[in-house]
């Protein structure tokens, strides 16, 4: 059994390991408005310097889209998880050529996906929280995926808009497909139907889709 990565939230207490998770905001009573400041500041600084010998991140707490920028230095990182923030632009990822496993949550500033399309090794993609991506299309060229998890929020009724998922048809070897609280605008669920190796699929019902949702759970593998 894997162990749990330790919590740290300073950058002094960083003592090289390869998984940290890290709490750099959010820091209660504790913390004064300065020091807390302080550690993001100290964060910026040390993750944008450059590589460092962390191979597995999570960021568990707000991500401000200073600290979100900043990952541009880890290009050696293979495993990012966000909780959520204010981060809109997904540049800084683009570099990280070992990337296996993304997860941006609470990312409801996001709208493309472009800086994404160029990450060779991506085996498990989730970006939750957003309210439109205005061209996934992007997506369909991260041929490596066998996991992809796709909406809006969990915690409020707003609904993630897609305008199309023909890109799915892209992805050949994907195994695991959530499309939760996510509105196809046009209306079209049968690139789902030309996925080879789905394993594990869930979408949310949609008045008017095509195939609909009795044809789509009867057809395919699908998860709850």
């Amino acid at each position: 059994m894997t162990s749990q990565p330790p919590t740290i939230v300073s950058v002094a207490e960083y003592d090289g390991e390869e998984a940290i998770r890290v709490r750099a905001t959010q820091l209660g009573t504790g913390y004064s408005a300065s020091a807390a400041r302080r550690v993001v500041a100290d964060w910026v600084t040390f993750l944008a310097a450059g590589s460092s010998p962390i191979r597995r991140l999570e960021l568990t707490s707000r991500t401000p889209a200073r600290l979100f920028e900043a990952l541009a230095g880890q290009q050696q990182l293979e495993s990012l998880s966000v909780k959520w923030g204010d981060y809109s632009d997904l540049s800084p990822l683009g570099g990280m050529s070992h990337l296996h496993d993304l997860s941006l949550r609470g990312a409801s500033r996001v709208t493309t996906v472009e800086p994404l399309a160029v990450l060779p090794e991506l085996r498990s993609l989730a970006i939750e929280g957003f309210r439109e991506i205005e061209h996934p299309s992007p997506i369909g060229r991260l041929t490596t995926l066998t996991r992809l998890e796709l909406g809006g929020s969990w915690t409020t009724p707003r609904n993630a808009h897609l305008p199309s998922i023909g890109f799915l048809r892209e992805l050949r070897v994907l195994t695991d497909l959530l499309l939760h609280t996510v509105v196809v605008d046009d209306k079209d669920y049968s690139p789902l139907m030309d996925l080879p190796r789905l394993e594990r699929v869930r979408v949310m019902a949609v008045d008017g889709m095509d195939p609909s949702i009795e044809d789509l759970t009867a057809s395919l593998p699908w998860d709850g």
